[in-house]
């Protein structure tokens, strides 16, 4: 009898025990907002924040990617626009110099512009993105990656902007076509309306090429910001996921303090009132 009252008294020691360290882990909780102090708290939580701690701190990288891609894809735009209205600025000269009455003085100015649009366009094929990187790469653009299955490239291949132009003289760069032109309007009275004419078809089918070219950007461009959005969504999902794992439900967390304080006293009272009895009265 004295050895069973000793094994219960152990045990009911042990129990309030543990209610006060679970009414300290409560109290911690509620005090910090963190639902858990070590990962043995809850190992399946505990687990799934480490793996969305490990998908933020990806996700931070690709949004770094995100928006240099976004920068580059930006800068390419830019650059496009600039040249689609070289191109504008060259059929109007081509144009003027059209005309069996302009003078040699006015034909020299409209071969010195269309020559400052060639200049451009060279400077344009050959200007770096905001990394310092090629705008324009002469091999396959960086595919820049976004996520861990996906990469996507900012900008197009030189010669795919600048080139591949199908003309009445074959295949042709921006540069080329411009260059074409200034022989035209140059040449000689007889076949200078032919020839020009020649140059403003092949100016239509560079602005057109233009056209494509920064069509396909845009597309580009949408890409990185569909991406963008993506991760914004998905780095929100995240978030929300992890303060719920991590942060502490209040109302549940006082709830069960309240009852387990309860239980405590309640058993040390019990306890406390078990253990007035002497030996002899165990023993009676």
């Amino acid at each position: 009898m004295i050895s069973s009252t000793r094994y219960n008294a152990r045990a009911e020691i042990n129990r309030q025990t543990e209610l006060s360290k679970q009414i300290a882990q409560l109290q911690e909780s509620v005090s910090t907002g963190k639902r858990l102090s070590a990962p043995s708290d809850d190992p399946g939580a505990a687990q799934r924040i480490s793996e969305i701690r490990q998908t933020q701190a990806d996700q931070v990288v690709w949004n770094n990617n995100v928006n240099m891609g976004i920068s580059i894809a930006s800068a390419v735009d830019t650059s496009l626009t600039s040249i689609s209205t070289m191109f504008d600025r060259a059929k109007e000269l081509v144009l003027s110099g059209r005309n069996d009455t302009t003078s040699a003085t006015d034909r020299t100015t409209i071969t010195q512009e269309l020559q400052s649009i060639i200049d451009k366009l060279n400077s344009a094929s050959t200007a770096n993105d905001p990394t310092g990187a090629p705008l324009y790469p002469t091999g396959s653009p960086l595919a820049i990656p976004v996520s861990d299955t996906l990469s996507l490239p900012a900008t197009g291949q030189r010669s795919q902007v600048f080139g591949n132009i199908t003309t009445a003289n074959g295949t042709q760069t921006l540069q080329q076509i411009l260059s074409d032109a200034i022989i035209a309007v140059n040449g000689s009275g007889a076949t200078r309306a032919t020839d020009i004419q020649t140059s403003l078809d092949a100016i239509d089918a560079g602005a057109s090429h233009i056209t494509q070219v920064r069509a396909d950007q845009g597309v580009r461009a949408q890409r990185f910001d569909a991406a963008a959005d993506d991760l914004d969504n998905t780095g929100t999902d995240l978030a929300t996921e992890r303060e719920g794992l991590e942060s502490t439900d209040l109302t549940y967390a006082l709830s069960e303090f309240q009852s387990k304080q309860t239980a405590l006293q309640a058993a040390q009272t019990l306890f406390a009132q078990t253990n007035k009895s002497t030996l002899f009265d165990l023993m009676g």
